[in-house]
């Protein structure tokens, strides 16, 4: 054991802003489907369905030197491809807590919720 703390498993919607808003080397990934993009995505984000990320073949869009932080409409898709992004050697790699609906909620309530 390297007596190293893990990285947290999730962020909060206020703590993603604060990463935006300091320009964070993060990479802003959407895992939901396209029909649910085009209803609302969060600014910055780009687009590769979960089921990517669950089958490996989206992780070699990953650059080492982004965080890759992922999010769905709540946060329960994210979970599945959090584990199977850290198994491939990403462990920085950390969720949004709540999703989508949860920036439309504490950080953008002008974007629509669905």
């Amino acid at each position: 054991m390297s007596g190293e703390e893990p990285a947290p498993a999730s962020i909060t919607a206020g703590q993603l802003k604060d990463l935006l808003d300091r320009g964070a080397e993060i990479d802003l990934i959407d895992v939901r489907e396209p029909h649910e993009w085009e209803i609302v995505r969060i600014p910055g984000a780009r687009l590769v369905p979960g089921r990517a990320w669950l089958d490996g073949t989206a992780t070699r869009t990953l650059s080492a030197d982004r965080t890759p932080v992922f999010y769905c409409r709540t946060g329960v898709r994210t979970r599945a491809v959090l584990a199977a992004v850290r198994q491939a050697g990403f462990a920085d790699a950390v969720h949004l807590e709540g999703g989508v609906i949860a920036w439309v909620r504490q950080i953008d309530p002008s974007l629509p919720e669905y």
